[in-house]
């Protein structure tokens, strides 16, 4: 395999030397695209496959011709209701094949397809739907109910109502009609201030459109917006360019043989999230792939649906592979279909990585899974491990920088680039990068920081390291921290690090809790057997990090735990242990 000079300067500053570069091979860098909309570039890259299959609901198979002639429609139709160039087209729903032709029809026209995450409490829908003025939304019938209580104090005028039954096949719509929303909706609407109409009624509306539907492409124009978790403070709308999005597909390190034309590609990170909505639906189809979107984000669901649908790629948390790997659905599976199986989203535990290839390799998958790490500002992607023939995955690794992709990590109190293995906020050049926080300068300042080169690197907020083979570590979040008095960071990672480091612990998390008005660290483990009532292992814990860690870093708490909770996303719910102080262990009775 070709492969690109690298290393030859032996700096020790990442960016200077970039050592993955020794890991890419010249066939997988691809030309990026003449400069042209999203939509476009998918038109111009499947237009000579038109009976190709696009997407695949419920087995109600859309061809690439069907797809491109619906979004021409519901083009129309956005153009006849008024929407221009910049608008916010809202949208709360799940990646139902309706929600794909508002996404590209958005890009065709020049407006941006806004994904309200339903999980926002009503304050944050009310505030992020009153910022953009939009006076249209769209809505899956069985989404209604996450909304509905916001709607009357926000700017909506017209509520377009997407059946949840719509595209899944005749025979299946028939059996399901009952369960529909649509109807019950629209005959409890009258005392409702919004017009509200079903999605049939809203493509009819095109019909009288009969100017030019292509708008002439700008560089740097958003077409997507996903929001921030809010966690950490108010939730912020991420601006995802045309440019962008493309850049992820043209700048990816995964294998390139399984994303090819008519390969299948299952959705499971839910599309208001980047990683659902450009990794798993956009860059598919992109490819001439086949896109199988999964409208429940579930365990139960993603086991049901690698047996069901035999996809040959997929992306999804951790959580969710864990329970495949132990589910009776997938029990006796043969595997050999699935060719990229991917996760991402947390830190993957050594554990639970070698959990997740023994389940693929035992069930005859003829890879073992790919880890990733990335964020929404950064366009979803920013490392993967990949099949490279130099490359070997390492433990607890998020891979290596993808093509054109420059990470680092760096002082967050001078702002200075650190060398191979000193810990930092990881930092990152990305062409995928977002075009900036939605009506919010001063936080789309803070995000960016611009070095004595003029490299504009994105700040994660993560802190990790970068080796001298390429590969990036994420050990936790800056905010997973205290300050002592004396100025000193203590970051919690480093306690579940030493913790890890007890052969019978699986999964570790230290939280700090407020006690007395006196700060108090929690670690809730969860043992490899199962065992949640052996006093003696977290004596054995408490006496070996007494001895390895000073006072300050010291639990005052143990917790047992059968599991760790997960947030309905699929990353780890730190919150739901933030509260959970029930049989708490103190360390004051092991003394």
């Amino acid at each position: 395999m070709a492969t690109m000079q690298a290393g030859r300067n032996n700096t020790g500053f990442p960016s200077v030397d970039k050592p993955w570069t020794k890991y890419y091979s010249s066939s997988e860098v691809q030309n990026i695209p003449s400069k042209c909309t999203l939509y476009q570039n998918i038109v111009d890259r499947n237009i000579d496959y038109p009976n190709d299959i696009a997407i695949n609901y419920f087995g109600n198979k859309i061809s690439f011709s069907k797809m491109f002639d619906i979004i021409d429609h519901c083009s129309k139709s956005l153009l006849q209701i008024g929407m221009n160039r910049g608008d916010c087209v809202t949208l709360c729903t799940v990646g139902v094949p309706e929600a794909i032709y508002l996404v590209l029809a958005c890009s065709r026209i020049g407006a941006i397809a806004n994904f309200i995450n339903p999980l926002f409490t009503k304050e944050q829908m009310v505030d992020r739907i009153n910022e953009t003025n939009a006076e249209w939304i769209f809505i899956l019938d069985e989404m209604y109910s996450f909304i509905k209580e916001a709607l009357p104090e926000t700017c909506i005028k017209h509520i377009v109502i997407i059946p949840a039954t719509k595209s899944i096949p005749v025979f299946l719509s028939k059996i399901l009609y009952y369960r529909s929303k649509a109807i019950r909706i629209l005959s409890g609407s009258a005392g409702m201030s919004q017009q509200v109409i079903v999605w049939n009624n809203f493509l009819a509306i095109g019909k009288k459109y009969i100017d030019k539907i292509d708008v002439p492409f700008e560089p740097d124009t958003p077409t997507v917006m996903v929001y921030s978790s809010g966690t950490t403070g108010a939730s912020k709308g991420i601006l995802l360019t045309n440019e962008g999005i493309l850049a992820t597909n043209y700048c990816r390190n995964l294998p390139p043989d399984p994303v090819e034309r008519q390969k299948t590609f299952l959705q499971m990170i839910p599309i208001w999230f980047s990683t659902g909505i450009v990794i798993s639906i956009m860059i598919p189809l992109l490819n001439g792939c086949t896109v199988i979107p999964e409208p429940k984000f579930s365990k139960e669901s993603f086991a049901k649906d690698l047996v069901k649908y035999k996809p040959n790629m997929t992306l999804t948390a951790t959580s969710l592979w864990l329970y495949a790997a132990g589910s009776k659905y997938t029990k006796d599976v043969d595997f050999s279909f699935m060719e990229c199986p991917i996760t991402g989203g947390e830190k993957v535990s050594g554990e639970d990585e070698k959990t997740i290839n023994s389940f693929l390799r035992d069930h005859g998958c003829p890879t073992g899974i790919f880890k990733g790490y990335g964020m929404c500002e950064l366009g979803g992607t920013v490392t993967s491990t990949s099949d490279a023939v130099e490359y070997k995955s390492k433990a607890c690794g998020a891979g290596y920088p993808i093509h054109d992709v420059i990470v680092s990590a760096f002082n967050i109190d001078t702002n200075e680039e650190l060398k191979y293995g000193e810990h930092g906020e990881i930092r990152v050049c990305s062409p995928a990068h977002m075009k900036g926080y939605y009506k919010n300068p001063e936080a789309t300042m803070e995000f960016f920081k611009t070095d004595s080169e003029g490299r504009v690197w994105g700040r994660t907020g993560d802190i990790g390291y970068v080796d001298e083979d390429g590969e990036v570590f994420i050990l936790g979040r800056a905010t997973d921290s205290f300050r002592r008095e004396n100025g000193e960071i203590v970051y919690l990672f480093d306690i579940e690090e030493e913790i890890f480091k007890d052969e019978s612990v699986n999964q570790c998390k230290v939280i700090d809790i407020t006690e007395e008005g006196k700060r108090k660290l929690v670690a809730h483990i969860v043992f490899k057997d199962g065992d949640t009532d052996n006093l003696e292992k977290i004596k054995r814990i408490a006496s070996i990090l007494s001895d390895r860690l000073p006072d300050y870093m010291l639990p005052d708490y143990y917790k047992i735990r059968s599991s760790m909770p997960v947030h309905s996303n699929g990353k780890r719910d730190v919150g739901s242990l933030r509260i959970d102080r029930e049989d708490l262990r103190s360390t004051a009775r092991f003394s």
